[in-house]
């Protein structure tokens, strides 16, 4: 089976760095031979990831968000009115 891989959305944020930090991610985007772009969205989406406490708080917030919206498309008052 062929999977067609889907570009991804691509936003544009202004970001200010410390001059450390800025040199070290040109540095490191130019030793492996990709943009500086790309390092800083393979190191947030890593490091997100990888921190269990986000983790658990972003899961915790999708159902929360799940939890305010009816399957129906009701508002969320309307739901937990009928229910009440």
């Amino acid at each position: 089976m062929l999977r067609i891989f889907e570009q991804p959305v691509v936003l544009k944020r202004k970001v200010r760095l410390e001059q450390d930090a800025s040199e070290l991610l040109e540095d490191y985007a130019r030793f492996i031979g990709i943009s500086a772009e790309d390092v800083l969205n393979i190191v947030l989406k890593k490091l997100m990831a990888n921190d269990m406490e986000f983790q658990s708080w972003l899961s915790h917030q999708s159902v929360q968000q799940q939890g305010r919206q009816s399957p129906l498309g009701l508002s969320a008052c309307v739901v937990e009115t009928e229910a009440a």
